[in-house]
């Protein structure tokens, strides 16, 4: 696996590619040797290839990492939680310190505030997976999202379990 400069290297090599086939491509359909219709899946593929390969290139030049938000308790210690769908609806499930397990479906700071929990944001190692909501419509509009990795792709180290920092969520109002 590359990291750090061998990876944003391998990276800009594969933009070159991409670009240089968008062009032959254009360089085809302007000779009328292929239709435009027969190949727009093709250049969405390549422009996104594009766009994924130069955010991967950002993350790893500032460190690898990302903010994610997550929730702790009220005096800042992280819990395990994720959004549940219910039969009566999304829930949030914490696990507490104490082992204590949480349900909510509070999604304001007050709410929170009364489960004994907030949201912060965690500065993680991060990379990216595709999101799509599947067939061929899913695949065109889809998009790449970061996620918290197991590995620091800018220096090739493993992520830990501890974020590299922690601060308090701000909702816009």
């Amino acid at each position: 696996m590359k990291y750090g400069q061998e990876l944003i290297d391998a990276l800009e090599r594969e933009i070159l590619s991409l670009q240089n086939s968008i062009k032959n491509r254009m360089d085809r359909i302007n000779e009328g040797m292929t239709d435009w219709d027969d190949c727009f899946i093709s250049q969405r593929f390549e422009e996104r290839g594009i766009s994924i390969n130069r955010e991967k290139i950002a993350l790893i030049k500032n460190g690898g990492c990302d903010w994610f938000v997550e929730y702790a308790t009220l005096d800042g210690k992280l819990v395990d939680a994720k959004w549940c769908d219910t039969r009566y609806g999304y829930s949030l499930r914490a696990e507490m310190p104490d082992g204590k397990i949480v349900w909510t479906t509070a999604v304001t700071k007050k709410g929170l505030a009364k489960k004994g929990l907030k949201r912060v944001l965690c500065l993680r190692p991060a990379w990216f997976c595709f999101k799509g909501s599947g067939g061929m419509f899913g695949v065109y509009t889809g998009s790449y999202v970061p996620f918290p990795s197991d590995i620091n792709y800018a220096t090739g180290e493993p992520a830990g379990t501890d974020p590299v920092e922690i601060k308090d969520y701000e909702e816009d109002t």
